[in-house]
């Protein structure tokens, strides 16, 4: 019985959902985000991997809560991604013409074979 109750239109209607007040279409983001300098003690031992950094694009286009969302296995690696979105720009997203905060992510690949 509380099956039919849950599957009812009004009770759909009645939750809240992510998707009302998430961004409509994130896809054109323009971020300058450039390949971070490959560590120096990370090249001399070999270590590769690679890192998914999340981070807000702030309402000026600043990066903001810039975080590892999985990471190379290696710290040095991990450091320099997170460095590097710290260190860039985006355009602001718009909505409307006004600006918002919208999640995104980048990833990073560390290959000696570059």
């Amino acid at each position: 019985m509380a099956a039919a109750a849950a599957s009812s239109p009004d009770a759909v209607a009645a939750r809240p959902t992510i998707a009302l007040a998430a961004p409509q279409d994130i896809s054109h983001l323009h971020c300058s985000i450039a390949q971070p300098p490959y560590p120096p003690p990370s090249l001399r031992r070999g270590e590769t991997g690679s890192v998914m950094v999340k981070f807000i694009v702030g309402l000026t286009g600043q990066p903001e809560s810039v975080e590892r969302k999985s990471g190379s296995g290696h710290s040095r690696l991990d450091e320099a991604a997170l460095a590097a979105v710290r260190d860039s720009t985006c355009q602001p997203y718009l909505e409307n013409g006004t600006p918002r905060r919208v999640p995104t992510s980048v990833p990073f690949v560390f290959s000696l074979n570059n």
